[in-house]
């Protein structure tokens, strides 16, 4: 009989792989393993007969994915937890910290709590040396402790420092955000860029808080607790928290497409692999080459785009790491709808795709392409709409 495991899933995921986590819950035989976002790269996700699935492609799964070992499934965040509920499986797998006589998630929740809940067995992963970031405690069927293992190399960081080109993006979506907003944004260059640039007090909503994030507080321009599903950082998250400035939540929270339509001039700012000149958004794979996944990108761009007051942005650097256009005549896939977006951002300037025609919103995209590549996306303007 094949047992199913699924791990919890963040920055801080837990290490251990399937055959301890099987021994350790008392049973035997073949597994059905899932895994969400996972930065790491374990040796036994590399180990050639590995074989699962993921609701959350890239960073450490990247290389099993597009061997063919393990296969992404398109799913937005805000789907996994309902999923869960209505399908348990055996064996749920989480990351935790010890408090008191009892256990509580560590750097992330995500979907981890509905996880506890309703598998018939967890087991978890301590990390006897890790902080305890305030998350909610654990409830659910423990039936086996592990001690964390130590990494197989050294983790990944959040991000990158941000460079000309992502500080210029980031005081461009600066500029647009509005006296008391609230903001999502993600890792990476842009992020940093963004965080950088602001300038006024706000609040932070987000599938992820990131160090960026945290220098916010630093610089006194956190109005209320960040609120968000994982952490991914060291010493500020840490202070962020020590603070009271940190609430770790579900996605079933943050991510939940009513609640986010109801918070006032809320602005979401995801990036993208691609844009389409009618406005579509790709961030999962292009060339046939799995790179990422849907996550939280058209959750957070619904809310946004619904918000009063608020703002959907795409964020993104104008070319690839290759030399290619992000902004394309159509996408590869079709990640996040076009009626999710108002604005697009690249370091050419901004695309406000609001209130404007099929025609009109490809001509402003044309227009903040990198500058090599804007005659051959105007040749197939008259296509858009068509």
């Amino acid at each position: 009989m094949t047992t199913r495991i699924v791990y919890a899933d963040g920055p801080s995921s837990a290490r251990v792989g399937p055959a301890d986590v099987l021994a350790a819950a008392g049973r035997s035989g073949p597994t059905d393993v899932l895994l969400g976002w996972t930065i790491e790269r374990h040796p036994w996700i590399d180990d050639p007969e590995f074989r699962g699935s993921t609701v959350l492609a890239g960073y450490g799964l990247g290389r099993a994915v597009n061997e063919g070992r393990v296969t992404a499934l398109p799913v937005r965040l805000s789907a996994v937890a309902p999923r869960l509920t209505a399908d348990p499986p055996d064996i749920g797998v989480i990351a935790a910290v010890r408090r008191g006589s009892g256990f509580a998630f560590s750097g992330a929740i995500g979907w981890g709590d509905v996880l506890a809940r309703v598998a018939t067995d967890v087991v978890l992963e301590i990390d006897e040396h890790g902080t305890d970031l305030g998350g909610p405690p654990i409830e659910g069927s423990i039936v086996a402790t592990l001690e964390r293992p130590a990494a197989a190399a050294t983790p990944p960081a959040a991000s990158r420092p941000a460079d000309e080109i992502d500080l210029r993006i980031g005081g461009l979506v600066a500029s647009l955000v509005p006296g008391d907003a609230t903001l999502q944004f993600g890792p990476g260059g842009v992020g940093e860029g963004i965080a950088r640039a602001l300038d006024r007090p706000g609040r932070i909503w987000s599938g992820l808080c990131t160090d960026a994030m945290a220098s916010l507080h630093q610089r006194g321009l956190l109005s209320a607790p960040a609120v968000a599903a994982y952490t991914w950082g060291g010493d500020p998250i840490r202070s962020l928290a020590a603070d009271g400035m940190l609430e770790l939540t579900s996605t079933t929270i943050t991510h939940d497409i009513s609640r986010l339509s109801a918070i006032a001039r809320f602005v979401g700012c995801n990036t993208a692999l691609q844009v389409g000149l009618d406005g579509s958004v790709n961030v999962e794979r292009v060339g046939g080459r799995v790179i990422a996944a849907v996550g939280g990108h058209s959750d957070f761009c619904a809310g946004a785009s619904r918000s009063p007051g608020g703002l959907s942005i795409v964020a993104m650097r104008s070319t690839s790491a290759s030399g290619t256009s992000t902004i394309v005549d159509r996408v590869d896939v079709v990640s996040t709808q076009r009626s999710d977006i108002d604005v697009v951002i690249t370091e050419h300037g901004i695309a406000d795709l609001r209130r404007v025609s099929d025609e009109q919103r490809a001509q402003r995209l044309v227009a903040i392409a990198a500058p090599e590549h804007r005659t051959a996306l105007a040749e197939n303007l008259d296509s858009v709409g068509h």
